[in-house]
């Protein structure tokens, strides 16, 4: 079996369909090290996600892939490898038959899938992401989904509905991402509902564990989640430099580097 992140695994096959117009399971399974029944999960996840048409014994690649990306595609497209890191990582603070909240991020839906792999464990997983809950098929995985107004862009669920039940509920670990994260100004987000939800969720939860990529680093938003201090962890991956490393943690940021796949 390969050791490689499933969401890594899954880009490469991606890319693989798309060189060669098709794929057979057999041809996955040799030339990415996996079993058939891997690559059957692999090829009916892309499917589910609509990057591939399954046929008999494989899949082959869309015939007219659409020109535009929605904003949720292009987030889902932007630094996978990174995200896998990042999830693989935060899979480990996951106790058995805890409750967490993932929100509705791009790198929390990475988390989402890094739970499924395996033998998914016990758990009660609430989100404000329909695409997450989606994609959650586990039996042991009691998933509860947020009430409230979907916006079309971020494909998040906030608003008042939402804030007034996640304040209903307890979360041993509530997972939160950002469009952008400095030291002066925290966690911070383009739009404030989102902003909203996730102070609900910290204010909710035991422990509050922050995942953000490299990438997002130095950027500020328009509106402030939280200061960096305020998490109980802060998980990027390897791509962030050792002096922002060192410069957040002597600010007192309890920030863990995953390490590259």
């Amino acid at each position: 079996m390969s050791a490689v992140p499933a969401a890594m695994r899954r880009a490469r096959i991606l890319d693989h369909i798309r060189e060669r117009g098709a794929a057979t399971i057999a041809d996955l399974a040799r030339t990415h090290a996996i079993s058939s029944m891997t690559a059957h999960r692999d090829l009916e996840q892309l499917a589910r996600e609509g990057l591939v048409v399954r046929v008999r014994g494989g899949a082959r690649a869309l015939e007219s892939p659409a020109p535009h990306p929605t904003a949720w595609e292009a987030r889902i497209a932007q630094e996978p490898e990174a995200k896998a890191a990042i999830a693989a990582h935060a899979v480990t603070r996951v106790p058995d038959g805890a409750t967490i909240f993932l929100d509705a991020s791009s790198t929390a839906h990475a988390l989402a899938l890094a739970l499924m792999e395996g033998s998914p464990r016990e758990l009660t997983l609430v989100t404000n992401s329909p695409f997450i809950a989606a994609n959650i098929s586990a039996e042991a995985v009691h998933l509860v989904v947020c009430p409230g107004e979907l916006d079309q862009q971020t494909r998040a669920v906030t608003g008042a509905w939402t804030v007034d039940f996640i304040g209903r509920l307890n979360f041993d670990v509530a997972f939160i991402s950002a469009a952008g994260i400095t030291l002066e100004k925290g966690l911070s987000t383009a739009r404030s509902p989102i902003a909203d939800v996730l102070r609900a969720a910290r204010a909710q939860a035991g422990r509050t564990v922050g995942l953000v990529d490299a990438t997002k680093f130095g950027r500020a938003a328009l509106v402030t989640i939280a200061r960096a201090q305020e998490l109980d962890e802060l998980v990027t991956d390897s791509a962030l430099d050792a002096e922002t490393v060192e410069e957040y943690r002597a600010a007192g940021v309890r920030l863990v580097v995953a390490p590259a796949p």
